[in-house]
C-alpha cells in the first residue's frame, strides 16, 4: 500500500528565528495528527533573509500547491502567514492546510491597518477554521470553537528550578522598525549605568564596547536560552507579548516588562508580565525602577491549555 503523502511550503524552518521555530512546531503537531502520513517540503530554495526570498517565492510556492492540490494530494502552507498579506490568503487554495497566521495589532499605520482589515475578511470568507499564533486579532473575530488562538504557547514549558544569575536584564534586538527599538535602546543606555545588560541578536553599533553592556550576536537559540537563564528581567519588544525571546524568559522565570497597548489575554494568569508604555520614556524607567524591587515573591504562569488537533 502506498504511503499517504502531505505536500507543503515552508519559507522557514531554522531553529534561531521566530518564524522558523513556530513552523518547527507546526510540522511537529501536523506529523502526530497525520501519523503514517510523509511530509514532503516543496520549497527547495536556498532560505535566504532578502525581499525577493520573503515576498515573491511564496507565490512560486502558491504555484506549486495548486498543482498538488487538483491532483487530489493533501497541501499546507506554513510560513509566512501575516495577516495582512490578503493577496496570499486569497490565492491559496480553499482546500488546505494553513500553518499560524502572523501579524501584529499594534501598528497604525493607515496602509497597514486597511491591509490589515482586508486580510481579516478574507479570512473569514474563506477559512471555516483559523489558527493564530497569538491573540492579538481575537477581538475581530465572533467566539467560535472553530478560532484557535497562542499557538505559539504550544508544548510551553514553565521551569521549577532557575540558574544563578549574572545579569540584571536581557533584551532581544533586531533591525526592524516595529519592535520599538528607539525606545528599547534609550531604555538600555539608561538602565546600563547601573545595571548588566545582556543584548541577544543584531549589531547595534550604538552599544558598542558601552560598560555593563553584553552583546551576543546572532547566537543560536540553545545559546540564547543559556544567557536567559542568566539573567533576572527581560524587556519585550514593542509588537508582540508571546515572542519566543518572551516565552524562552517567562519559562525560566524572568519577570517581563511588556508593552501596554498589547492586551493580556484573559486565560493567561501570571504575575510575571509588567506593562510599561513604551511612547513614554520616563514614566517607563520610573516602572522598571520601583518594580526591580519588589519581585520576590512566588512565580507562576498559567493559561488555557486548548488542544489544537481540533484545528486539522
Amino acid at each position: 500500500m502506498k504511503k499517504k503523502k502531505i505536500y507543503y511550503w515552508a519559507s522557514n524552518t531554522k531553529k534561531n528565528s521566530g518564524e522558523g521555530i513556530l513552523a518547527l512546531k507546526f510540522l511537529k503537531l501536523l506529523k502526530i495528527k497525520y501519523k503514517g502520513h510523509e511530509l514532503i517540503n516543496l520549497n527547495k530554495f536556498k532560505q535566504n533573509d532578502n525581499f525577493i526570498y520573503n515576498y515573491i517565492i511564496p507565490y512560486f510556492g502558491v504555484i506549486k500547491l495548486w498543482i498538488y492540490g487538483l491532483s487530489n494530494q493533501k497541501i499546507c502552507y506554513i510560513n509566512y502567514l501575516p495577516i495582512w498579506n490578503f493577496i496570499l490568503l486569497i490565492l491559496l487554495p480553499k482546500k488546505i492546510i494553513l500553518g499560524p497566521i502572523t501579524g501584529t495589532n499594534t501598528k497604525k499605520n493607515l496602509i497597514y491597518l486597511t491591509l490589515k482589515h482586508i486580510g481579516i475578511i478574507i479570512l473569514k470568507l474563506k477559512r471555516k477554521k483559523i489558527l493564530f499564533s497569538h491573540d492579538q486579532f481575537k477581538k475581530y473575530f465572533r467566539k467560535s470553537s472553530n478560532y484557535y488562538y497562542n499557538f505559539i504557547l504550544y508544548e510551553f514549558d514553565f521551569k521549577k528550578k532557575f540558574s544563578k544569575k549574572k545579569f540584571d536584564f536581557v533584551v532581544y534586538l533586531r533591525k526592524n522598525r516595529n519592535k520599538g527599538n528607539n525606545f528599547l535602546l534609550n531604555i538600555i543606555l539608561q538602565i546600563s549605568k547601573k545595571r548588566r545588560i545582556a543584548i541577544i541578536g543584531d549589531k547595534f553599533l550604538i552599544l558598542k564596547k558601552k560598560p555593563n553592556i553584553y552583546n551576543y550576536i546572532n547566537i543560536n537559540r540553545n545559546k540564547a536560552v543559556n544567557i536567559i537563564a542568566q539573567s533576572k528581567y527581560a524587556i519585550a519588544s514593542k509588537e508582540n507579548i508571546l515572542s519566543f525571546f518572551t516565552l524562552d524568559c517567562l519559562s525560566r522565570g524572568l519577570h517581563v516588562f511588556y508593552n501596554k497597548d498589547i492586551k493580556l489575554d484573559r486565560s493567561i494568569k501570571t504575575n510575571l508580565l509588567i506593562p510599561i508604555k513604551f511612547n513614554n520614556q520616563n514614566h517607563s524607567l520610573k516602572i522598571l525602577n520601583s518594580k526591580l524591587s519588589k519581585l520576590n515573591e512566588k512565580k507562576y504562569f498559567n493559561f488555557s491549555k486548548k488542544s489544537f488537533f481540533g484545528y486539522f
